[in-house]
């Protein structure tokens, strides 16, 4: 059982109620790794690996979101030939979006390991992230386990949710857009192959880049009088912050030679099928969110047996789906949710 409830400087309540929503329990489970990371790199060395962030963060979202939740989970060789860790979506059983989330601890040192590299497929890791992605219609994103707050623009700030953590301890667990990682391993590849200069990746602005995922994926609904038990205008308040960060990282590509690679992965002589997003532009949009229908395997997954669900069309580690809707509350296992008893 998880205690509801994570007191910070002067015992103030960071997870209040016994039925947390999705945007405070993301932010105490930020809290909880940033006090882990920061233990880890003191006194209680060492600090715990990603897989074991991964595997916590699971466990807790099964724990406390009960009927709201289901969790498939795959074998970790299913996860070792991809570039993700795990998918999330967040829906309302018929619209919804997804995002498929790649973890990265950041070192004592402030370095993330960008630049992985996966034999098995002969692609960066980020590269794979991206391809995958686009191929089951997530956005991809880094979640970074953080040990060290940072300023955020004034103008993003407003567009976040104000459900901070007083000691800042929200700040460990953030998303980064994976175009906006995939711009510096660009331009450390292509400068190597074309003119012999070496590049280092900028961990730190990449992750000042960030955001606090539970700001970014805050699902409270606003008092505004008329309850809306589809939660259409709290998706819509999530898609917006999840575009404006994918926009934010396709804008950084935008800027970056590409040498006529395709990708860094192919200008590191690695697999030049692997994609991205190549068309030069800016995806349109107009500022007002329009809810994307769920794919048909997400959808499929939600009426599925979570014990014998079909194999996911891109290998991963676990698909986490969410449920905003006011049915959720209700939800039976027959229906695709599980619960907790």
């Amino acid at each position: 059982m998880i205690v509801p409830q994570r007191n910070g400087p002067g015992q103030q309540t960071i997870w209040p109620g016994e039925r947390p929503s999705l945007c405070s329990l993301l932010k105490w489970m930020a809290s909880d790794t940033y006090d882990w990371l920061r233990d880890g790199y003191g006194k209680y060395t060492p600090p715990p690996g990603e897989e074991t962030f991964t595997d916590v963060h699971i466990r807790h979202l099964r724990k406390a979101m009960e009927g709201r939740l289901k969790i498939i989970q795959f074998t970790k060789q299913q996860e070792s030939f991809n570039g993700a860790d795990w998918e999330l979506w967040i829906h309302n059983r018929s619209h919804g979006m997804g995002l498929r989330i790649q973890a990265k601890k950041e070192s004592r040192t402030g370095q993330y390991g960008f630049d992985y590299w996966l034999d098995e497929r002969s692609a960066l890791q980020c590269d794979l992230l991206i391809h995958d992605a686009l191929t089951v219609q997530c956005m991809p994103v880094y979640l970074l386990y953080n040990h060290e707050p940072w300023p955020i623009r004034p103008d993003v700030a407003e567009s976040l949710c104000s459900h901070t953590a007083p000691d800042a301890s929200h700040y460990g667990c953030s998303l980064l857009s994976a175009f906006h990682v995939q711009a510096p391993l660009f331009r450390k590849a292509v400068d190597w192959k074309l003119h012999k200069v070496f590049r280092n990746i900028p961990h730190k602005r990449l992750r000042e880049i960030s955001l606090p995922w539970n700001q970014v994926l805050c699902d409270v609904q606003a008092p505004t009088g008329a309850w809306d038990s589809r939660g259409v205008a709290m998706l819509k308040a999530v898609q917006k912050r999840t575009v404006a960060l994918e926009r934010s990282g396709l804008a950084a590509l935008g800027d970056v030679e590409r040498g006529g690679f395709l990708t860094p992965s192919h200008a590191w002589g690695g697999t030049p099928e692997v994609m991205t997003w190549t068309d030069g532009e800016l995806p349109e949009w107009d500022g007002e969110p329009v809810l994307r229908p769920l794919p048909r395997r997400v959808l499929g997954l939600l009426e599925a047996d979570s014990l014998y669900a079909p194999e996911p069309e891109v290998p991963t580690r676990a698909m986490v789906l969410y449920d905003v809707s006011e049915a959720a509350g209700a939800a039976r296992r027959d229906l695709g949710c599980l619960q907790y008893e």
